[in-house]
């Protein structure tokens, strides 16, 4: 079974499961229901439509959009004409945007048609913008209230002098057309700081999100046929949202409820119509969760499982959310996971089956993974080095390198087997489960020590009136390295922050490390995010 989405294209998995379940909902947004006929249908027509306009293999298609259905359709559409799919963050700034446009050689971009004034001058660049609506197929008094709501923002539409360019061709039926079956070949263009913290284009095939979604068997406890409903929120820039909000569902046959942007009151609605079976997000969704009294009662019995990963993922967050299930009576339980977007995202997760406390679980079946020290050599259990892993997820590399040199001592040899630095630091117990600490990068050396600034944050977001923390390094003149640590209070927690300083400096002294004192602590608001709700620790420093 492990064989039966290998060695096709993304269109092809889906295509098949059209084949399947063709009376099944692929897509539900805004209380409407995608049939995957209907899901196959639009793919037709947008990838029809994409020829019409002179796409074709290897083109470079952009794709900056939230999880709405045109994004779905678009994915899809590209990866059935054999095109690549550029999918970039729907809030990324215009300068880094079109940076990227240049540098990916893309002359096509689907924007979301409340920005599309800011990019529709890029025609002049010989750059087509489809401004794309989120509420074309949605009932007309939603249609009405959307552009009433957002009548500034869609000024372009009484322009009546400009040529805009509009979606409608699009949506018009077409026959099926032949599809590229190369699930080798480059189909996805993701853009992360890669394993060395340098901006890098990473190549995904179709044939690595595949083979990581045949895991779904053992992760999600999943039966062929199963029927599932899985919250798709975290967008599709991101591996994780990609293959795991997206991909997944549509290949088992189960359904994408598709939200564009995260809310708790929605996402406790869906629950509580039973629509929700399966979360997958980032720390800071869980967290929200667990803050809104809500997030409790009958309705989480709809729940089959939960997991967390793309940042590092406190003990005591997992502990909390199981606490909230077991109280309810719920089976489901937060699984952390390890991974990265050089192998599409996860590599590693505990399951119902196989999980261990503090953990991140056991590499995936068709995922190999090693630590190394600093001479690349291979370390036994529980010694702590690099993370290093092969298989067949990883990606196709590293493209758009004027220097040649991104790629350059990022892959070592073991066994005659080729494997990829991640750049993370962590260790293996004797039975395999991984132990993720933190990025090498943000180790601090203070008086020649190691401090782990994860520890230090582990240890304070235990305590009750801490939401989170964020530990950096930073340079004092007399002491060298030292650590600096910023801290969101709990919104039911008391501000007077005299005491909490005391008792928070004596905790890391006493369980961490004298050298781990914080130098300084700094009570804020909110910490800043990347767009994907991590911790930006560039920014705090």
């Amino acid at each position: 079974m492990y064989d039966t989405y290998k060695n096709k294209t993304l269109y092809q998995a889906v295509l098949d499961s059209k084949n399947k379940y063709k009376n099944r909902k692929a897509l539900y947004f805004k209380s409407k229901y995608i049939s995957y006929s209907t899901l196959i249908s639009r793919i037709n027509s947008f990838s029809y439509t994409l020829n019409e306009l002179g796409y074709k293999k290897d083109d470079v298609i952009t794709i900056c959009l939230p999880n709405i259905p045109e994004a779905v359709y678009l994915l899809y559409a590209v990866n059935q004409i054999g095109a690549i799919a550029n999918l970039i963050h729907p809030l990324m700034a215009r300068d880094q945007l079109e940076g990227i446009l240049k540098k990916v050689n893309s002359k096509i971009l689907f924007i979301l048609d409340t920005r599309y004034n800011e990019f529709k001058d890029l025609k002049d660049e010989g750059i087509s913008v489809y401004p794309v609506s989120p509420v074309k197929e949605l009932s007309p008094i939603i249609n009405f209230g959307y552009k009433k709501l957002n009548s500034k923002d869609l000024s372009y539409l009484k322009e009546k002098n400009e040529n805009h360019l509009n979606m409608d061709k699009f949506y018009k039926n077409k026959e099926e057309k032949e599809f590229d079956k190369d699930y080798l070949k480059d189909a996805i263009y993701l853009h992360s700081g890669g394993t060395t913290g340098t901006p890098k284009t990473i190549a995904l095939s179709s044939n690595s999100l595949n083979n990581l979604i045949t895991n779904a068997y053992d992760v999600l406890d999943y039966k062929d046929g199963d029927f599932a409903h899985i919250l798709s929120v975290l967008p599709m820039f991101h591996g994780f949202g990609l293959a795991i909000c997206i991909h997944i569902a549509l290949v088992f046959g189960g359904t994408d409820m598709l939200m564009p942007k995260f809310s708790t009151k929605e996402t406790i609605k869906l629950l509580k119509k039973g629509k929700l079976n399966y979360i997958a997000g980032v720390p800071t969704l869980f967290e929200a969760l667990l803050r809104n009294k809500d997030f409790d009662g009958e309705k989480l019995k709809h729940l089959k499982g939960c997991y967390v990963g793309g940042d590092f993922v406190h003990e005591s967050l997992v502990e909390r959310f199981n606490e909230r299930m077991a109280k309810n009576g719920v089976s489901a339980r937060l699984y952390r996971g390890y991974g990265l977007t050089e192998c599409v995202t996860v590599c590693a997760v505990n399951t119902s089956t196989n999980n261990r406390d503090e953990s991140c679980g056991k590499a995936l079946y068709n995922v190999n993974i090693k630590v190394v020290n600093e001479n690349n050599e291979e370390v036994g259990p529980n010694v702590d080095g690099e993370i290093v892993l092969n298989g067949e997820t990883l990606m196709n590399g590293y493209r758009f390198d004027p220097t040649n040199k991104i790629e350059e001592g990022l892959y070592i040899t073991l066994n005659g087997e080729k494997y990829l630095k991640t750049g993370d630091y962590g260790y293996l117990d004797k039975d395999g489960y991984i132990f993720f600490k933190q990025r090498i990068k943000r180790l601090v050396k203070v008086n020649g020590i190691n401090i782990f600034p994860y520890e230090i944050e582990e240890i304070v977001t235990s305590l009750p009136y801490v939401f989170e923390a964020a530990a950096i390094g930073v340079e004092d003149e007399k002491h060298g390295h030292m650590i600096k640590l910023f801290i969101v209070l709990d919104k039911n927690a008391p501000k007077e922050v005299g005491n909490y300083t005391k008792e928070i400096n004596e905790l890391i002294v006493n369980k961490v490390s004298i050298y781990a004192k914080p130098k300084e602590i700094v009570y804020v608001d909110s910490l800043p995010k990347t767009l994907v709700g991590k911790i930006d620790y560039k920014e705090l420093k």
